[in-house]
This record gives structure tokens, sequence and C-alpha cells, in this order.
């Protein structure tokens, strides 16, 4: 039962007026109130102290201690504890001195009609909670903020003024507080990253999105360069306004070894190329220069045959299968020659190649196949990205060889506002995400990586109702971002 009460201290010297009180709650609002009465200011510091109480009524005028003073004292010990304030004095400076001290009213005696003061009770101690709710939960933010690994900084969505960094965005971009306060968002970013996230905060400020993720760079005051993966989320702060929090976390050792990595890759790709250019050519021409010369004779000596001797007859038969098998190795060569590097690319050029990269394809395994290649598409692919762009091709059909069980493949490339854009249709199986996702796709994957070399994006997905889409945008030259001072 004493679990449910209110227990209430009431601090007044007043005995008629302390009567009243009690008299109100314990017996107009019986059985929900407890009340404990004392009359001076110490003998109130020492219960607070002995005893847990769910609110305090407070005289201001005691005998021990009189006005603003009483409260402080009070307060100052019983923080935790709701505070309503008793007085004679209708005196409206003074009460909105005291709720901004941490009262939570100020009641005037005599002017109090029935059932004000449990009513007032009650809403103090709600009160109460919500502040400490959220100043606990201010507390809780204020302590992430400061202490979280990643970089924060509160911005004012409209003029990009920070409001406030933590300690680690000071480390990350390099500028101190103070730096902070004379500077906005915008003039840290690297020139080229400003209309991008620009574009973006204008999508937040007018509600068409509520966060968004972008890598970019930061320019420190140094003029050192740091690459930053940055997530910016809109929030709701204060005088409605529109703010957002940026969180960024500083990658510049994870590209740098990114870098070192795809540099390698690059290499190695480069190595194999020209590995396989040496080995194409010494099969080609030395190999396959040999099986000729052996084939022109044969065919020589199978001429110079015109016995009718059964031996010799016999003899100009295995003659003839050699030659036949002689001329079988020189195509099979050829083949292997062919895939190991095409010299229509070398010869002729990237279109060249594609087309009979995709003639070859449809002869031989029967699955036809549309081409269409807009007028001068590829004609400003650098010649590096060539065999790299082949070789996507190469592995795309490939995969449709191997596991798509279609009949019908298109092709379409396509100039785009300085993008390169090749599709690839299938009408078959089409690929699950699991596929895509799987470690041990390396065609998959070795296609992106050949896409990443060469700036582009490389995108597979599921063709509704069948099959599978291959899309590969490559830009052939960089577009010129606005350069933007806040």
């Amino acid at each position: 039962m004493h679990q449910n009460l209110i227990r209430v201290l009431l601090v007044e010297d007043n005995p008629t007026d302390a009567l009243l009180v009690k008299d109100e709650l314990l017996h107009v609002m019986m059985g929900q109130f407890m009340v404990e009465h004392v009359e001076y200011l110490n003998d109130a510091l020492k219960r607070v102290q002995q005893k847990k109480f769910d609110v305090i009524l407070l005289d201001l005028n005691l005998p021990d201690s009189n006005g603003v003073e009483t409260f402080d004292r009070l307060h100052s010990v019983a923080k935790d504890i709701p505070i309503a304030l008793l007085s004679y004095r209708a005196d409206e400076p003074l009460a909105i001195r005291m709720i901004k001290a941490g009262a939570q009213d100020y009641l005037v005696k005599g002017r109090m009609i029935d059932g004000v003061l449990p009513r007032v009770i009650r809403y103090s101690i709600e009160r109460k909670r919500t502040e400490d709710a959220a100043r606990i939960a201010t507390q809780r933010f204020q302590t992430i903020f400061e202490k979280a690994p990643l970089g924060i900084a509160l911005i004012n969505s409209m003029t990009e003024k920070f409001v406030h960094v933590n300690q680690k965005y000071i480390e990350i971009s390099g500028y101190s507080w103070e730096a902070f306060k004379k500077i906005n968002r915008i003039q840290i970013m690297h020139p080229d990253d400003q209309e991008m996230y620009l574009d973006k905060i204008e999508l937040m400020k007018t509600g068409q999105i509520r966060d968004f993720n972008l890598s970019g760079r930061i320019v420190r005051p140094d003029q050192s360069i740091v690459w930053i993966d940055m997530a910016v989320v809109s929030i709701d702060y204060k005088d409605n306004h529109l703010y957002h929090l940026c969180m960024i976390e500083d990658v510049t050792e994870k590209r740098k070894t990114m870098m070192k990595l795809a540099s390698l890759t690059q290499h190695l790709q480069k190595i194999r190329e020209t590995e396989r250019t040496k080995i194409s050519r010494e099969i080609h021409d030395v190999l396959g220069g040999v099986l000729s010369i052996i084939r022109m004779d044969l065919d020589w000596l199978s001429k110079k045959i015109e016995s009718e001797s059964i031996e010799l007859k016999s003899l100009g038969k295995k003659i003839y299968d050699l030659h036949q098998l002689t001329g079988e190795s020189i195509e099979i060569i050829r083949k292997i020659s062919k895939n190991l590097r095409p010299g229509t690319l070398d010869n002729l050029g990237l279109k060249a190649a594609i087309e009979g990269l995709v003639q070859d394809f449809q002869q031989r395994h029967d699955i036809k196949c549309h081409l269409e290649i807009a007028n001068k598409a590829l004609q400003k692919v650098r010649k590096k990205y060539e065999i790299e762009i082949f070789r996507i091709f190469q592995e795309a059909f490939n995969n449709i060889a191997q596991h798509a069980q279609a009949t019908i493949v298109e092709v379409n490339i396509a100039n785009i506002e300085n993008v390169i854009s090749i599709e690839i249709r299938d009408n078959g199986v089409g690929i699950t995400e699991q596929q895509l996702l799987d470690p041990n796709s390396f065609g998959i994957h070795g296609m992106s990586e050949r896409a990443n070399q060469i700036n582009g994006h490389l995108e597979i997905k599921n063709n509704s109702p069948h099959g599978c889409i291959l899309h590969l945008s490559i830009p052939i030259k960089n577009n010129t971002r606005r350069n933007i001072n806040g």
C-alpha cells in the first residue's frame, strides 16, 4: 500500500498553513499522500538526506532562512526531488526566477482553490521525471558525441555553419574549434567533391531524403588531403531550423592500401597480357609456321606417290591422315593464339574485335546474337582500356555459354553524355544474389576488378522475366565541377 503513496515533505513554519495543506492532501485526497512536516530549513536538509521523498512543498520564508536562499540551499541538496514553492507574495518576476532556477511551480497562499495542490504535486513529479529523462538522454548523447571513434559535427543545413564538433572531427580535419567558428562545411571540402555534397544537402533541405552517404576529401589547413567516408543524417535540434549530423571516418590509409592493391593488380594484369601476347605470337608464328611447313611437305609427298603398289598406297593413306591431323593442329593453334591475345584487337581495334567475338560465339554455340554499336561509340576509348573491355566481353560470353542456357543474346553499345554504355542481355535462367556474392565467382569478381581499373562501373542483375543483364559504364573524360566557396 505504501509503495503507491506519494511521499511529500512539507517545509512550513506557519501552523495554520501547514494544517490546511495537510488537510487537503490527507483528507480530500484520502489514501494517496503521505505528508511529513518540518518548520525549519535545517530540519528539511536532514530529512532529505535520511529519507526518500517524491516532492517537496517549500515555504520561502522560514525562521532559519529567507527568500531565494531558502530554495537554493535545499535544491543544492535535493536536486533529484521536484520542489514546488509556497509564498504569500504574488511576485511574477520572482516566480519566473525560481522556475528558471529549477523550481517546478510557484504557488501563492490564499489563492489556491480546492484540488489545485494535489494536481500541482502530480504535475511537478511528472515534469521532474521528464526533465530527468531529457537530461539523461542529453548526457548520454553528449558522451557518445564526445567519445565516439568517428568525427561528428552538428551543422546548420541552411548556412553550413558548424554548431558543434567533437574532438575526433578536429583531429581528422586538422582545424581547431576556434577555426570552425569562422568557416563552414563547404570550405574544408575538396573542390571536386563540393557539388556532389551540395546536391545531396539540397535534397535533404527539400525533404526528399533524410540521410545519405558519400566518400570524399577534406583539405586540411596545411593543404594535405584526407580521404573520408561520410554519413549525414537530418535531425530536429532547435529554433525550428534544419540541422544535420555529419559523421566522418578517416579512410586515407585504407584508400592508400586499396590503391596499392589496385596498382599491383593492374601491374600483374599488364604483365599477364604482355606474356599472353608473347606466347600468342610464338605459338602462331613459330609453332604454327613449323606445322604449316610440315603440312606442305606432306602435301608434296602425297602428290609424288603415283605407284599402284599396295605398299605405296598404304603409305599415301598414312601421309594423307598426317596431312589432315596437321591441318587440325594448325586450326587449334589459331584458336589458342586468338584466345590468348586477339590479333584483331591490335590490328583493327576494339570494334572489330568485339564483332569477331560475337560472330565466333554465335557460330560455335548456335546462340542467336544481336549486336548494335552506335556510330563512333568506341572511338574515344583509350588504347590501354581496350583490352580490359574486351576481356570483360570475353568473360561475359563465357558465362552465358556455361551457365545461362540462353537462346538469344543482345549487345548494345552507345555513347551517352561522355560515358560509354555497354549492355549485354540474355534470355537464360538468370542469376541469384548468392551467385553474385559468392567469393568463388572469380569470373564476376574479375570483371568488376577490370571495370574498376578503367574507372568504370559494372552492374549485373536479373532481366525480368527471364535472363540476365550486364551493364558496364565507362567515363571517357572527367566532368568539370564548379568550385564552391562558402
